[in-house]
C-alpha cells in the first residue's frame, strides 16, 4: 500500500457492518460495465451508501513495471473494452513526455480523431443499450416502440466501431497507436470516405439526441466540485492543457496528480480518488457546465435547451449533447486532414519484449510523464516513471475511481428523498442514478500490488 493511500472502512461510521442494517442491497448492478453492487446501510440515524466493484483484480500496471518503456500503449489498451483507446494515447503521451519524445506532423490531430470516435462510440453504447431503456421502464433497448430511433442510434454506433478500426487498426484494444507515432500508414483520403459515412448519418444523431433531451429525469440537485481539462476547443484529447474546477481555478496536470488521494475500501477491488480531500465528479456533465461555450454551433444550440445544474441524471443529457459535438468536430478535423499522409513512425511494442531490456534507442533516458485527457467518463489520467528506458513506476487514475464516492453520497441522499417509494421501487430509481454515471469497473479496479516473492 503506497505512502498516500489510506483505508475505510463503512464511510466515515465507527459503527461495524454488523452493527448496522442492510436497507437495500442491489445484489448485481444491471447494465452497467462489468460487476457492481450498491449497498446501503441503516446506523442510528445515519446512512451510509457503499459502491462495491465486484470485478476481479487485473494486475495490468504491476505488470508493466520493468518492461519496456514502449509497451505501455499496448498494455494499457488491456484495461478496458470500452475505453481502450483512450488508455492506449494517454500511456503513449505519458511515455512521451518522460522521454522526451515529440510526435511528428499530424500525428496529434489523428489521435484526437480517435479519441471523438471512442468517445461517440461509447456514449452511443451506453446511452442506447444501458441507460436509455430502464429510466424508460424497459428491460432492453429491444422493447423500445421507437425501432427507427434503436436504428439510428444502431448505426452511428456501427459508423463509430469502423472508424476506430480503420484508422486504430483493430475494433477494439487498437495496435496502431505506438510511442511517437503509428505502427501503419494512414492516408489522408481514406480518412474522408470514414467520415464522410459518419457525416451522412448526422440526422440519425439528431434524432438520438432530441429523444434523449426531451426525456422526463429525476431531481437531484446536491453541489459538488467538478472538475474537467480545459482547452482552445471543447476538451477531449489536448496536450498540455490545464484543468479547470467549478470554484473558477485552473491546475496543471502535476497539480492534479498531486491532489489525487487514492482512498482503499475494503468493500472493493477499486480505491476511490478524492480531490484536495473531498469528493469530486469528472464526465460530461462536468465538461458541459465549465465549457459549453466551446460546442460546435449545433451541439451548443442542444445545449441552450437544457438548464444544466449539478444534478447527476443530466449526464445522459449532457453525453447526448457530445454526441453531436463529436459528429460536427470529426468531420472538420478530417476536411483538415484530407490530403495528409502518415507514414510508419514511432517506437512501435517490440515483440517478445521482456522484463529488463530496455529498447536501444530509451536505454539512456529516464523522466517522468504525465498524459490526462477527457475520456467518455471524464478525466483519466496515466502517470509513469521510466529509468533507463524500462518502466519504474506506473499509475491510471480513472473517472469511475473519482465518481465513485459522488455515487455513494448522491445514494444517500437519494434514499433520503425517495424512501417512501419503497424497497423495490427505490432500488430502480438507485440502480438508474449508478448507470448515469457510466462506470466503468474494468478501468477501476486497482488492486495491483504484487508480492515480491
Amino acid at each position: 500500500m503506497g505512502e498516500n493511500e489510506k483505508v475505510f472502512t463503512n464511510g466515515n461510521d465507527s459503527r461495524s457492518a454488523s452493527e448496522s442494517e442492510v436497507i437495500l442491497d442491489t445484489n448485481e448492478l444491471r447494465l452497467i460495465e462489468g460487476h457492481g453492487r450498491l449497498k446501503v446501510r441503516l446506523s442510528g440515524n445515519r446512512i451510509d451508501a457503499e459502491f462495491h466493484n465486484l470485478e476481479g483484480p487485473r494486475f495490468l500496471t504491476s505488470y508493466l513495471r520493468g518492461k519496456p518503456a514502449e509497451m505501455a500503449p499496448l498494455v494499457a489498451s488491456r484495461i478496458c473494452g470500452l475505453c481502450y483507446t483512450a488508455h492506449s494515447i494517454n500511456a503513449a503521451e505519458a511515455v512521451e513526455e518522460a522521454l522526451g519524445v515529440t510526435p511528428e506532423g499530424d500525428v496529434v490531430e489523428l489521435r484526437r480523431l480517435l479519441y471523438l470516435a471512442n468517445n461517440l462510440r461509447s456514449h452511443m453504447m451506453h446511452l442506447l443499450f444501458l441507460s436509455v431503456p430502464p429510466i424508460k421502464g424497459l428491460i432492453s433497448v429491444f422493447r423500445l416502440r421507437e425501432k427507427e430511433l434503436v436504428a439510428a442510434g444502431t448505426r452511428l454506433l456501427s459508423t463509430s466501431t469502423q472508424l476506430i478500426e480503420h484508422w486504430g487498426g483493430r475494433s477494439v484494444h487498437v495496435p496502431n497507436v505506438v510511442v511517437g507515432g503509428f505502427g501503419a500508414l494512414i492516408r489522408g483520403r481514406e480518412l474522408m470516405e470514414s467520415i464522410s459515412r459518419l457525416e451522412s448519418l448526422r440526422a440519425d444523431a439528431r434524432k438520438f439526441v432530441e429523444h434523449v433531451l426531451e426525456m422526463e429525469l429525476p431531481e437531484l440537485e446536491r453541489f459538488r466540485t467538478m472538475i474537467s481539462l480545459k482547452a482552445d476547443n471543447y476538451p477531449t484529447y489536448a496536450r498540455e492543457a490545464p484543468l479547470i474546477v467549478n470554484d473558477g481555478s485552473t491546475i496543471t496536470d502535476e497539480e492534479y496528480v498531486n491532489d489525487l488521494e487514492e482512498v482503499v475500501k475494503e468493500y472493493s477491488t477499486s480505491k476511490h480518488a478524492y480531490f484536495r480531500g473531498s469528493e469530486a465528479t469528472v464526465g460530461a456533465l462536468s465538461r458541459i457546465m465549465l465549457n459549453r461555450r466551446r460546442l460546435k454551433p449545433e451541439a451548443r444550440d442542444y445545449a441552450e435547451r437544457i438548464e444544466w445544474r449539478i444534478n447527476p441524471f443530466l449526464m445522459i443529457k449532457a453525453q447526448a449533447v457530445e454526441v453531436m459535438h463529436y459528429l460536427e468536430e470529426i468531420v472538420e478535423a478530417g476536411e483538415r486532414l484530407s490530403d495528409a499522409t502518415i507514414s510508419p513512425n514511432g517506437y512501435p511494442c517490440r515483440a517478445g519484449g521482456k522484463k529488463g531490456q530496455a529498447d536501444p534507442c530509451f536505454s539512456d533516458r529516464s523522466g517522468k510523464g504525465i498524459a490526462i485527457a477527457e475520456a467518455p467518463r471524464g478525466t483519466l489520467c496515466h502517470a509513469c516513471e521510466i529509468e533507463g528506458g524500462l518502466i519504474k513506476d506506473y499509475r491510471v487514475y480513472t473517472p469511475t475511481a473519482v465518481n465513485s464516492k459522488s455515487i455513494e453520497m448522491d445514494s444517500v441522499e437519494m434514499v433520503k428523498r425517495f424512501r417512501p417509494l419503497g424497497g423495490e421501487k427505490l432500488k430502480y430509481v438507485l440502480e438508474d442514478l449508478v448507470r448515469c454515471y457510466d462506470p466503468c469497473l474494468s478501468c477501476a479496479v486497482s488492486l495491483d500490488f504484487l508480492s515480491d516473492r
